[in-house]
Parts: C-alpha cells; structure tokens; sequence
C-alpha cells in the first residue's frame, strides 16, 4: 500500500470514529421548567447552552422569538419567559434550534461551529468537514410562508403569550393573534408585521 491510499484511509477512519463517539456522546439536557404564575423559569439554562456549545445569548434570543415573549437571563444563568410555556414546547424549540444552528446535515454530528465567509454564515462540521449556509434548507420554506400585511393564512395556534394571546409560526415570523387559543387551527389576517413578529386578527 502506497503512503497516499494509507492517508486516505486513515483520513476515513477518524472520521467514521468521530462521527460514531459524537452521535453516542451528544445529548442535550432535557428541560427543567418552573412555573410561577405567569412566569416559566428554565433553570438549566445554562447547562443546556454548555452543551450545545453556542452563545448563551444568540439561544436566548431564538427561544423569545419562538414563544413572542420577553424575557431574561438571571445572575445564576436560569431563563426567565415572561409567559407560560409548556416544557414539552421548549424542548421542541430547542430541538428546532439544534437542527438548524448545530447539526450536521452530512453526517449528523453535533460537533461544529458557526463561521463567517465573506459576508456569509455557515455550519462548519468538526467530524466530517462539510460545510452549509446557515439557512440552506430553510430558504424554500421561508419563501413559501412569507407573511403580508392585509393578507389571510391559515395557522395553528402553538402557545399563549403572558396576555393570554395565541401565538402560531409561520415563515420567519412569530404571529401574535388576541383571542385565539392553544391547539385552535384558525384564519388570520395580518395587521401588522414588526421586525421579527406580526400582528393578526381572527377571521371569523
């Protein structure tokens, strides 16, 4: 064996034990909720974004404009949501967050990291090497749900903000409607549209 096919063999060896010590290794730890009247505190906060391995406040910012709510970081690194939600909707969110910010979509490994090339963002995979935009397969569907002022969609509401308001997600946008309730699937028409959320009233 010449010391060129050795190389690559060796190369493709490492990376099938990289990719088979992350998938057994990885595992995000499952969310600790905490209700106090209208607030939900998520008190492994910070062991959560340990292990993802991403900015305590890029997470933070994400999980706000999932739920349409405000929120905060205490001094012992808990989250604090200005709203009542469900911990099996944080753990979908945070799942949700995983599968576009973290995850390889080659080889499945969770051991990358977020880069800039020019003016671009892209995961970068520690295991296998490949590399993808931030959005690559989101584009489409962004594109497909894009959300207008004055027109009408078709939406399931997911949770309730601190004002009792249905909030559904289509697109980009967390779409916050008065009057609608958790589980409803309902006709809506966009008010208003912010810089990450809309404003919706219910077609009757």
């Amino acid at each position: 064996m010449d010391e060129q096919n050795y190389l690559t063999l060796l190369k493709k060896a490492k990376t099938t034990i990289s990719k088979k010590v992350d998938s057994n290794r990885f595992q995000v730890p499952k969310p600790e909720i905490i209700m106090e009247g209208k607030i939900t505190i998520l008190k492994n906060f910070k062991d959560i974004v340990d292990t993802i391995n991403r900015d305590k406040e890029h997470i933070y910012k994400y999980l706000l404009k999932q739920f349409g709510v405000s929120g905060d970081i205490d001094e012992s690194g808990r989250l604090i949501l200005k709203g009542k939600i469900l911990e099996e909707n944080v753990e979908k969110a945070i799942n949700e967050y995983l599968r576009i910010y973290v995850q390889c979509y080659e080889c499945g490994s969770y051991d990358t990291e977020l880069v800039k090339q020019n003016r671009n963002e892209l995961v970068h995979c520690k295991a296998c090497g490949a590399e993808r935009p931030l959005f690559a397969k989101r584009e489409i569907k962004s594109a497909e749900e894009k959300v207008e002022e004055g027109k009408e969609y078709e939406v399931t509401i997911t949770d309730v903000n601190r004002d009792g308001d249905g909030v559904a997600i289509k697109g980009e946008y967390t779409i916050i409607i008065p009057g609608a309730k958790k589980g409803e699937k309902v006709r809506v028409k966009i008010e208003k549209i912010k810089k990450n959320y809309a404003i919706g009233q219910l077609v009757k």
